[in-house]
Parts: C-alpha cells; sequence; structure tokens
C-alpha cells in the first residue's frame, strides 16, 4: 500500500472513530454530518469522499466495532486463557481496550437499517458464535465446564447475564465490585456455594 492510500485508510479510520465517540454520546439522529466533521478535523467533503452518505458511515462504526471486538475475542482464545478468565473479560469487559457502546445506541441503529441488522446477524453467525463454540469445547475438554451441559443452555445462561451486563453503565462498575463478585461466583458454582473440587486433586 503506497502513502496515499495509508493516509487515505488513516483518514476513514479517524472519520470513524469520531462518528463511533459522537453517535454514542449524542445518538445517531441529533449528530450530523457537519458535528462529525468537526470532530475529526475534515470537511464535510472529505466525509462524503469515503461514505456515500449519513446511513453508510453508520453501518461502517458497527462493522469497525464489531470487528474490533471479534478480534479482541480471538486474541483472548489465542493466549490460552482459562475459561474463568475469558468469561470474566468478557461479562465484565474489564479489557480497558474494548471500546464501550451505549446499547440504546445499537437497538437505535438497527431498529432502522434493515442492512445493518442483516449484517450484524450474518457476523454472529458464521463468526462470534462459531469461535465462542470452540471457546466451550475447549473448556468442556479441560474440565472446566461440565462436559453433560449442552451448547444451547450455555450460551443461553452467558447470552442472559451480558445483556444485564450491559444494562448497567460502565462508570458504575467500579462502584458495585461485592455484586459483581458475586454474580460470577454464581455463575461458576452456582447457587450452593460450594466450588467444586478437582476429581484429580486428592491423586
Amino acid at each position: 500500500m503506497n502513502g496515499f492510500e495509508l493516509r487515505k485508510q488513516k483518514k476513514r479510520k479517524e472519520i470513524i472513530a469520531s462518528a463511533f465517540t459522537l453517535f454514542n454520546q449524542e445518538g445517531v439522529k441529533a449528530v450530523k454530518v457537519s458535528d462529525i466533521a468537526k470532530d475529526a478535523s475534515v470537511s464535510q467533503v472529505t466525509i462524503y469522499n469515503h461514505f456515500n452518505s449519513k446511513e453508510e458511515l453508520v453501518r461502517e462504526v458497527i462493522k469497525d466495532y464489531m470487528n474490533t471486538q471479534f478480534t479482541l475475542f480471538k486474541n483472548l482464545l489465542q493466549e490460552e486463557k482459562s475459561f474463568s478468565e475469558v468469561i470474566e473479560m468478557i461479562i465484565l469487559e474489564k479489557n480497558q481496550a474494548v471500546q464501550q457502546i451505549n446499547p440504546s445506541l445499537l437497538e437505535e441503529m438497527l431498529s432502522t437499517d434493515e442492512k445493518l441488522k442483516e449484517y450484524v446477524d450474518h457476523f454472529y453467525q458464521t463468526k462470534t458464535l462459531p469461535l465462542f463454540i470452540q471457546l466451550l469445547q475447549k473448556a468442556q475438554e479441560r474440565g472446566e465446564v461440565n462436559p453433560s451441559l449442552s451448547m444451547e443452555a450455555v450460551i443461553f445462561y452467558l447470552n442472559a447475564m451480558k445483556a444485564e451486563a450491559q444494562r448497567v453503565p460502565v462508570e458504575e462498575w467500579s462502584k458495585r465490585e461485592k455484586f459483581l463478585q458475586d454474580v460470577l461466583h454464581l455463575f461458576f458454582y452456582g447457587l450452593n456455594g460450594k466450588q467444586q473440587t478437582d476429581s484429580h486433586s486428592s491423586e
């Protein structure tokens, strides 16, 4: 890639980053292209040179966010972290490199753009879900997850916890450390509160 293309890609990323921040703060409808141009220190013409419309920019913002999340998740698996470490990072989003997105923003975008909704659904089915199943299978093979549990049940449980975690503003998590630890304890050890000992620990 030559210097011109590198500068073009850099500018495109800067526009997407500015749009993401403003959309997240103000909502899609409230943000004008002129607002994004000002925040990104470019002209509106430059934005339209990269994106045909505000709607296209909205789609690219979500696509960029999803690909960033997917890459981070994939990297977690490559680091061979334990299942508990990965789940803690996914649910509590302790990795500061992960961009935070307001759930209402995503709902707003998906409710008004059928093409974007189709993209998100396809991305989940073809990328996110297979990678998550891979994580669960490895955890079951290592004895970190009960091998008798169905994938469907475990995924349902994790999705429910993730949805509830996202409902709480990010800045509130630091004030609810005890609550979060209780949630994780319930997830791993159940209501009886007893940590299951490894069957090989006494050997």
